[in-house]
């Protein structure tokens, strides 16, 4: 198995130790310790690494993308199991926990003795991974962020350096990745959160928004963003959906994962302090 010898390195991609030669007939290639040759690193680690067949470059693309999404969420350990599933996994339980319990024995993720593979967090090999896998990605995914730590560009949550309107219509560079943005923004005298859509291929590409809820009051706005901020990862998909189904979409998906991630079984009164709730009026 590849990289079994190997003292992983959680701030160098997968496969830094990997060399590459020119092979007669196939050009360059990428050699693993053992000797044997890959067409790229991702191979190398589906198959080298993870023992997969490679007879379906779509299935690979797509077992790798699911596995960055797996592995970017036990990351930032914010998100919860169910939530997860639903997002990842279209709510099928079985699946989501097979996932993860394959997810533990790969070692890209641990649980230790006292916690539940639920609870696992990701290895020194599995953040190196992620790194791997977001520098590899195919070029059609190059500009959906991966992973909160991929949306630091936007700033600090809440500080005064946090991506704004003027922030984002006026970025450029390495920001330019970003198509979507959700963003607070106060119009009006309503407290709104916000999603911003900039179109790259446009001659002039101007930010516009695409999706708006009001909230009650200021709290119960930056408690809703602070959510979506943590599911950065998931805004490039988020933005596509109101694109393609509208806005109408998106609030339907939210208040499914909202319900999704709320604690499960009855509440009482010591578990729902006062004022803490989201509070998002119907706009029907």
């Amino acid at each position: 198995m590849i990289g079994s010898s190997i003292r992983h390195d959680a701030n160098l991609a997968w496969g830094w130790w990997l060399r590459t030669v020119s092979s007669p007939g196939w050009g360059v290639v990428i050699v693993d310790e053992d000797g044997r040759e890959w067409q790229s690193v991702r191979q190398a680690f589906w198959a080298g690494r993870l023992g997969m067949s490679l007879d379906s470059e779509a299935v690979v693309n797509e077992g790798l993308e699911l596995l960055l999404a797996m592995l970017a969420s036990r990351s930032r350990d914010i998100v919860g199991p169910v939530e997860t599933g639903a997002a990842l996994f279209g709510g099928d339980p079985r699946f989501y926990r097979l996932w993860t319990y394959w997810l533990v024995s790969t070692g890209l993720a641990e649980a230790g003795r006292m916690r539940t593979p639920f609870e696992a967090t990701v290895t020194h090999e599995g953040a190196s991974v992620i790194r791997m896998l977001v520098a590899t990605r195919p070029p059609e995914l190059a500009d959906i962020a991966i992973g909160k730590d991929a949306m630091a560009l936007f700033g600090t949550q809440g500080s005064t350096t946090e991506c704004d309107r003027e922030r984002f219509d006026a970025a450029e560079a390495a920001l330019r990745r970003f198509r979507f943005a959700v963003i607070r923004e106060d119009l009006f005298g309503q407290h709104m959160v916000e999603m911003l859509h900039r179109d790259l291929s446009d001659p002039i590409p101007m930010v516009r928004t695409i999706w708006t809820v009001v909230c009650s009051d200021a709290g119960s706005r930056d408690r809703l963003h602070l959510w979506m901020h943590d599911r950065s990862d998931r805004w490039s998909a988020w933005g596509e959906l109101v694109l393609q189904k509208g806005p109408h979409s998106l609030t339907q998906l939210l208040l499914e994962l909202l319900n999704a991630s709320a604690p499960s079984g009855p509440p009482t009164s010591g578990d729902r302090p006062t004022g803490t709730h989201l509070a998002i009026p119907n706009r029907s």
